[in-house]
């Protein structure tokens, strides 16, 4: 199969024939239809995020399962999954007893230290893939199980109420969708940015009011929750004005 393959840290990505791999016990045999590419991967190819070396990357992966290793029972060939950054963890240590399994230290993740999307085939483990719904297409899917799971985490996490007010600071990969979540959940929905060429899309997205900076989001009526997607702590920094008591800011 063809697989985009990192030879070492600040390698240049090479498309390569390697082997197509067999699922083990508990794992199944996916054929990519798509994978996002997201910045993580440039922090990997970088060194700057832990990841063995030569690898094949890719933590935004969907498609097909068109073969299941032993003990599968779950899933089916032929079932259209996507594949989340974490796989499989230790099951004992402090963070997964306290069901953040995200921080374990012994954790197997997609792109990390089991082969990545970016090829024609992976393999993962069974019980970490979700089913796509029906209507769904893969391109759309992709980009949800890393940048679409981050801002509806930060939303969860909030906890907002029905009554409150969302902000969204940054319309880039991560807030356009953090806008169309808080819409679609029934908050009132306020898109931040200074990039006057994204006002149009933000208002497409979902937005009720789109402002550009922390003193208009105070003279908008403030939010409950902003959801700082920007790489900026300066604009992040700056909504601060706008935030209204008992409020959360949530770093994404």
């Amino acid at each position: 199969m063809k697989a985009a393959v990192v030879p070492e840290v600040h390698g240049k990505w090479q498309l390569k024939d390697v082997p197509t791999p067999k699922p083990g016990s508990d794992q199944v045999l996916i054929k990519m239809h798509a994978s996002g590419i997201c910045y993580t991967d440039v922090h990997m190819t970088e060194g700057i995020l832990p990841a063995r070396f030569p690898n094949t990357i890719g933590h935004e992966p969907v498609g097909e399962i068109v073969e299941l290793g032993q003990n599968v029972t779950t899933r089916k060939i032929g079932d259209r999954v996507g594949v989340p950054w974490v796989q499989h963890t230790c099951g004992r240590c402090e963070w997964c007893q306290r069901g953040k399994s995200l921080f374990c230290s012994e954790q197997i993740g997609t792109g990390v230290n089991i082969a990545g999307g970016h090829a024609e085939y992976m393999v993962a483990y069974a019980d970490a893939t979700q089913l796509l719904p029906e209507g769904l297409q893969y391109e759309q899917a992709a980009p949800i199980f890393c940048a679409g799971y981050t801002v509806y985490s930060g939303l969860r996490i909030a906890e907002p109420k029905p009554h409150e007010r969302i902000a969204i600071v940054g319309v880039g990969g991560l807030g356009h969708l953090a806008i169309q979540y808080a819409k679609v959940c029934g908050f009132e929905t306020i898109a931040i940015t200074h990039s006057k060429d994204k006002e149009e899309l933000a208002y497409k997205l979902g937005a009720d009011v789109v402002i550009s900076d922390g003193k208009g989001l105070k003279k908008s009526g403030g939010a409950d929750v902003i959801l700082a997607t920007s790489n900026s702590y300066k604009a992040t920094g700056d909504t601060l004005k706008g935030l209204r008591p008992d409020g959360r800011l949530v770093l994404l």
